[in-house]
């Protein structure tokens, strides 16, 4: 997720390339595709007619492929504009990273710096209470790289004792409140210099006998893990 004046823009991937969509120009294709006009639709966003077109044309240009359709019309009008396949596919994919953002809004964020990268296996580290959190190595990261990991709370597993598992990044914590969230339990866990939110079912809750100040493991699979550079 990279930023610009119109706000957040988002890393999607269409066919072999990595493109970049925020939400302002997201909406302006996706009223192209329900007004069936460049010009309604850049007034419905709000966005001028002439930018609208150079932001189409420039999208073109970096996928190499069509992305909207204008038919002309006559002397009297009617000339019409649609998205092709490519540009369809486009909003997909935003939609896509849009739903995961919705899901996972509420995450834990932990900034850190990469200590060590192992290309063969395609993880990296980073520290977390002076101990070390493995991580996947997706995308161009450096040793030394200052980055964002970021965990939701329901991939978070709590444990009263540490366990053989293919859970690697293992920590002791304590809980240091809960409260009910929908129709799960949000745990406070406190672990050294970092506090952790992890949600529960009430029945997991129970099955462990977890209350406020009891001391816990918590653990989370590397896979789960999503880190941005910063």
């Amino acid at each position: 997720m990279n930023k610009s004046r119109d706000g957040p823009q988002y890393r999607l991937k269409f066919d072999d390339k990595i493109i970049l969509l925020n939400k302002r120009k997201f909406k302006l294709l996706e009223y192209i595709d329900e007004c069936g006009s460049i010009k309604k639709a850049s007034k419905k966003e709000d966005i001028p007619y002439r930018s609208a077109l150079k932001y189409i044309e420039d999208l073109e240009n970096e996928v190499n492929k069509g992305i909207v359709s204008t038919q002309r019309g006559g002397k009297g009008g009617g000339g019409e504009s649609k998205l092709t396949s490519n540009g369809k596919s486009i909003l997909k994919e935003y939609r896509k990273v849009e739903s995961i953002l919705k899901m996972h809004d509420d995450v834990n964020e932990i900034e850190s710096n990469i200590l060590d990268i192992d290309e063969q296996n395609k993880i990296a580290n980073i520290n977390l209470n002076n101990e070390n959190v493995i991580l996947p190595l997706r995308g161009n990261f450096n040793i030394g790289d200052r980055v964002l990991v970021l965990i939701s709370p329901e991939d978070i597993f709590v444990m009263l004792k540490p366990q053989q598992s293919s859970v690697r990044n293992i920590f002791k914590g304590k809980i240091i409140s809960m409260v009910l969230k929908e129709h799960l339990v949000r745990l406070n866990v406190e672990t050294n210099e970092t506090t952790l939110f992890v949600d529960l079912t009430n029945y997991a809750l129970e099955q462990l006998n977890l209350i406020p100040g009891k001391e816990v493991y918590i653990g989370f699979k590397a896979a789960a893990i999503a880190m941005i550079k910063i």
